[in-house]
């Protein structure tokens, strides 16, 4: 994570937080993040050094204003006039990480082999709630490699239950004698 990213995350979270804004501003944020994954030409005309700042905050007008809260709007500005629209995508990213972070919710990635059933999924995300102590959101990822079971990462923890997992210990266990 760039140090631009993290101070300028910081700078929006905080004016956010304090104006009673900061739900509003996230969404903003994630419809803009969209935009820049979606639009091949968005994200070209941010990232290009080339286009100049009044170009890029022409482009901002056009697309956001009206459509974003003002305290948005005028964040957007101050990256395209500070010459940082190319980080918007990650100072979106660790705006994302400072609102979780603020509100007790981990971010962490559910591996299985198939797709999970909705009611498993819940019972796995409460699992990891009760471990963690805090709201936990999954996203599901699917690896045929793990032939059964389930992974989940949260952070740096890893809790693995897949049967490729349990098939490599009893391989270690009858190989070594431990």
């Amino acid at each position: 994570m760039s140090r631009v990213a993290n101070r300028y995350s910081k700078a929006l979270f905080e004016l956010a937080l304090e104006q009673g804004k900061l739900d509003k501003v996230m969404a903003d944020l994630e419809m803009i993040g969209e935009v820049l994954e979606q639009s091949e030409d968005f994200r070209n005309a941010m990232m290009n050094p080339l286009i100049q700042a009044v170009t890029k905050a022409t482009l901002l007008r056009k697309l956001f204003e009206g459509r974003v809260d003002k305290l948005t709007f005028q964040f957007l500005t101050l990256v395209s006039e500070k010459k940082r629209s190319s980080e918007l995508a990650s100072i979106i990213d660790r705006m994302r990480r400072r609102v979780n972070e603020h509100k007790g919710i981990l971010v962490g990635e559910l591996v299985c082999a198939v797709p999970l059933a909705e009611e498993q999924q819940s019972a796995i995300t409460e699992r990891m709630n009760e471990i963690t102590g805090k709201k936990v959101q999954l996203t599901q990822t699917i690896d045929k490699s793990l032939i059964g079971g389930f992974v989940v990462k949260i952070k740096d923890t890893v809790i693995d239950l897949s049967v490729s997992h349990q098939l490599e210990n009893l391989r270690e266990k009858l190989v070594f004698g431990t």
